[in-house]
This record gives structure tokens, sequence and C-alpha cells, in this order.
């Protein structure tokens, strides 16, 4: 007989945070999940600054498969309350231009924010806490955990998968899932890794500092760069000639317990090959001095983990799926941290998967046919973010380039986050999960609304229009002109956005209620016919409900806080543990 905590529907191998969502997903719907990791919780990792269309593809998760404390995830607000109160907020994505010797220039900026409250805004994930929070979340719904437990090899047979562990001995399933990152285990044993068949090829060098001054501190007054939101409250990216620094700060709000930030450099391989004989803390000062606006920044910052510096990041697996088993995004391939693509691809890879594994084993049926479609659609969003990250770097030599093809990258955005919630919007008027299954018909699927034809054309044109201005076939200037009138031909650009004036280096303007309203208003009554009908339907009363929702309970909080306080001063018993709510498990 069998030990039946030995033998498992699924064994998911890897427990960071795409890993530990899929298993709450699966043991929330009574898959026997095992879930194994090398290492243990809290640890270090990167991949830490969420997108808008990850946030919402959260709300979709969370939704879709009934997991509340997913959603947790998705706002700064329920991230700092449930969470971490070491996380930090993002409310932009900023990008500064710098030439070497120089001090930035004020006008020299672009500026995308994220959605606001109930929406938003985004945020800084320290990895250590959120990974460790939903390996507990999984275990809570059933999964079975093992810490500290390295699979050391994995055995396909025609009805199941036996996995050899290195300290727990081995384990049956009938699928595995590699969530194991870069260094995962199935690409290695299966032979799956090949050479990146991407344009993009660049190195970073990283670290964890304290002590990095709010660049507000250091940049031109806000009434000459004109900005919206703090360059501190958000992810900054310093951008300069064949490379690109990330500044993420954990401790850029005034409810943050952290003192630390993300800090890293992201370099052109063939504009600067990596340096025989020099460490990677002197390579990565090296490049900080190159700019006094950024030197000055790290005035006073110092290291409090060793310095990672990498080889290529790109890497590739040959296929994503096979005979009962698959790749998680990141254990399949990587292109480069610009964008904060990693997670999104993930979590939209979940969302595609949970329901495949939760039929697949109900049905006792796990034929790679079924699986597919992640096949095509994981490698179809990495070779759209090499797209996108290849003609940023080429666009990084010049700001006027930078500023037109950034614009692009705003507007996918902008159609990619509503898909999602066209999705979420139909779901809260029905409370059917099957509204979620649009996101895998056109023009939904995917990501930065690439499946929509007229996103897609807008999208491919561009780019070539840049890769020629790469290969010398187009001077900046004609470049610059000809994705502006791309832009304008569109007719993708909501009227009410700046998109179409070079002037306006914050074209979107922000996400706060009555904008958003603005540009649904425009989609439902002003927009081409290619948009209307398919895009901003509706969603007011959605916001609108959960504003309410979450003014309400701010205010109840800090009534309830208030209340604890001065009972606690007067009396010692109380029931408080009777009243936290815990999520129904099936």
């Amino acid at each position: 007989m069998q030990d039946d905590q030995r033998v498992f529907d699924v064994a998911i191998v890897g427990g960071g945070i795409g890993g530990t969502m899929l298993a709450a997903i699966l043991a929330r719907h009574g898959v026997r999940v095992l879930l194994l990791e090398g290492s243990g919780h809290p640890r270090f990792a990167i991949g830490e600054s969420t997108v808008p269309e990850t946030t919402f593809g959260l709300r979709v998760l969370a939704r879709r498969y009934d997991v509340p404390e997913i959603e947790h995830l998705a706002t700064n607000g329920a991230l700092r309350r449930h969470v971490s109160s070491n996380c930090g907020v993002k409310r932009n994505f900023s990008f500064v231009y710098h030439r070497e010797s120089e001090p930035t220039r004020a006008e020299e900026c672009t500026q995308y924010p994220t959605w606001g409250p109930p929406l938003g805004p985004d945020s800084h994930y320290l990895r250590q806490d959120v990974d460790a929070y939903m390996f507990h979340v999984a275990v809570s719904y059933g999964a079975t955990a093992h810490t500290h437990t390295v699979v050391d090899d994995v055995k396909f047979e025609e009805d199941g998968v036996t996995l050899v562990t290195r300290e727990k001995g081995t384990f049956q399933a009938s699928y595995v899932v590699d969530a194991g990152g870069m260094r995962a285990l199935l690409p290695e044993r299966l032979g799956l890794r090949q050479e990146p068949p991407y344009r993009t090829r660049s190195r970073t060098i990283f670290t964890h500092m304290v002590n990095v001054r709010p660049f507000d501190t250091v940049a031109p007054p806000r009434e000459q760069h004109g900005m919206p939101s703090p360059f501190s409250q958000g992810t900054l990216h310093h951008l300069f000639p064949g490379g690109w620094f990330w500044v993420i700060p954990f401790d850029n709000h005034s409810a943050s317990t952290s003192e630390l930030c993300s800090v890293g450099v992201n370099l052109d391989l063939d504009r600067h090959p990596r340096p025989e004989g020099v460490s990677a803390e002197e390579e990565f000062w090296r490049h900080v001095r190159r700019f006094p606006s950024v030197a000055r920044q790290f005035e006073g910052a110092r290291a409090v983990r060793p310095y990672v510096s990498t080889d290529r990041t790109q890497f590739s697996s040959r296929t994503v799926v096979g005979d009962r088993w698959c790749l998680l995004p990141h254990a399949s391939d990587f292109i480069d941290p610009l964008f904060s693509s990693g997670l999104a691809v993930t979590v939209m890879a979940l969302n595609a998967l949970g329901h495949r594994i939760i039929d697949a084993v109900r049905e006792d049926d796990f034929d790679s046919a079924r699986f597919a479609y992640l096949e095509q659609w994981i490698k179809r969003m990495f070779r759209f973010y090499d797209d996108l990250v290849s003609c940023s770097y080429l666009s990084f030599d010049d700001f006027e380039l930078w500023n037109a093809w950034n614009r692009v990258w705003t507007i996918t955005t902008l159609y990619g986050t509503n898909a999602q919630n066209q999705a979420a919007v139909a779901f809260e008027k029905t409370g059917d999960p099957a509204a979620f299954d649009a996101l895998e018909t056109a023009p939904y699927r995917g990501l930065q609304g690439v499946d929509n034809p007229w996103v897609g054309q807008l999208f491919e044109q561009a780019r070539d229009v840049v890769l020629a201005y790469g290969s010398g076939d187009l001077t900046k200037d004609q470049a610059v002109t000809r994705i502006f009138d791309l832009l304008r031909e569109s007719g993708l650009c909501p009227a009410v956005w700046g998109t179409l004036d070079p002037e306006d280096r914050c074209p979107s303007g922000v996400f706060t209620l009555w904008p958003l309203m603005r540009i649904l208003l425009w989609g439902r009554f002003r927009s081409p016919q290619h948009v209307r009908g398919t895009y901003f339907t509706g969603g007011a009363r959605l916001v609108g409900k959960e504003a309410v929702q979450a003014l309400t309970t701010d205010v109840r909080r800090g009534s309830s806080l208030v209340q604890q306080t001065v009972r606690d001063m007067w009396v010692n018993w109380n029931r408080d543990w009777t009243r936290r709510e815990i999520p129904t498990r099936k």
C-alpha cells in the first residue's frame, strides 16, 4: 500500500511567489498538492515591482479561484495591512534621462502613474515577506509543504511522476510543475535550455541598500520637471545610453517599517561587456559615478547584501509543457527587469494554468494538449517583452526617441489592464467565474493588449521603426516623427490624454477617480469603432462600490484600533480572537 503522505495529484518544485500562489489555488479546490522548496522562508528574491496589469491580474486570480488572500497583494493598502509593512508604495513609473558627467535636465524625464485607490496604488514587494506569506497561505489551504528539501531527480512514468529528494525520500504525483526560476530542475534534467532567441542582450548588477536618498531631494524642483507624482514614491529608472538603473524603495511612505532599497544597474552586453578582474561592487559604483545626479542620490548609501553580478540575464527553454509537466514562466524564460514583466507573465500563466490542472485532476487526464494554451501564450509574451525591452535599450540613445517609444508602451498597458478590468466587471455583474474565460479569448488573451489587432499593429509598426533606427535606416528625428504618426493613426490614444503631444511627458495624466471616469466616458462615447464596445464598456459602478468599501474599511479599522487602545488601558480581558475573519476552506 502506498503512503498517502507521499502520493499527490500535483507536485510543485519551488516555493516562491508563483509556486505558492498556484499551490494555494489548487489546494483551495481540493487538489492534493505537494510543495517542495529547496531553501526556507524568509529568503531573498528579486522581482519586487508590480505593474497595473499584474495587480489587476491578482484580483482576477483571487476572485476566479476564491482565494481572497491573493487579493491582499493587489493594492498597497491591503498589502501593508495584511502582509507586511516592510513593503513600499509604487505610485508611478518614473524615467529620468542622464548624460555622462552632466546633472540631469529637468525636461528630460517621463512618468506613468499607477492607479489610485481603490484599484491601486501598486507596490514594491519585499519579496522575503511576500513569498513567506503566500507559502503559509498555501499550507493553510491544505498543501503539504517541505522546506529545505532539494529535489535531486524527477522520473516520468506513463501513469505518474516520481520525485527523489535529498532530505525526504521519494514522492509520487500525477503531474509536476516547475516553479524553480532560472536554476529550475526540469530544464536541466530534460535538456530544455537553448540559446536565447531574443534580441535583448543585457546583464545585471544588484543588491539591497540602506541610506539611498529620495531622488526628489537631488532632482530639479517639481516646478521645473512637472511630474505629478514624487519620484521617490515609485519605481525609478535612471536611463542612459546602453543601460539603466533601478531604484525600488521599501521605505518610501510614512507607515513603512523598512529601511531598505533595492537597486541595480542593467547594461547592454555589447556596449558594456563584463570587465575582467573588477568586482561587482566596484563596477556598480563606476557606473554610479558616471552620472552626477545618480551619484548624489547614492551619497552615503551602503549595501546590506553582497553585490550580485550576472552574465547574460536572458535564458530560454525549448518548450514550456510536456507529458505530465509544465514550467512556470520564470523557470522557462527571462528577458530583463525593465517594465517588471516577470510577475505579469507569471500571473497571466497562473490564471490559465489553475483551472486546467483542476480539471485534469478531476478527469484524471493530463494530456499535454490540455496545456497547449500555456505553451503558445507564455512564449508569445516573452517575444513581446523582448521586442519592448530591446527597442527600449535602443531608445536610450536619445531622450526624444525614448519620449516617443515610451508612449507606445503606455497605450499597450492601458488596453492590457482594461482587458483584465472587463472580465472583473462581468464577474461583478454575474458572480459567475466563467466571466474570466474571456481572458483566454480574442481580443483579451495575453498581456499588453497584443491580442487586439489594432494594438498589435501599432506595437509592431512602432517596433519596426525603432529597429530601423538601430540599423541606421532611419535617423532619430525620422523615427520620432513616424512613431507619433503611428500613434495618431491608430485611434487608440484617449482624447483625454496628451499622448500625441511630445511636450506632455506624463501623457496619461493621473489615475485618480475623475480621470478614470473621463477615460471610461471617452471609451464609451467618443472612441473609434474598433475600441468602442470592446474596451471601457463599464466599471464606474464597480470602482464606486470598491471606493466606498475601501474608505469604510479604513474608517472602521482606525476606529477599532482607538477603541481597543482605550479598552486595554482599563480592561485586561477581551474576545478579539473570536472576531478574526478566517476564510472558509473547502
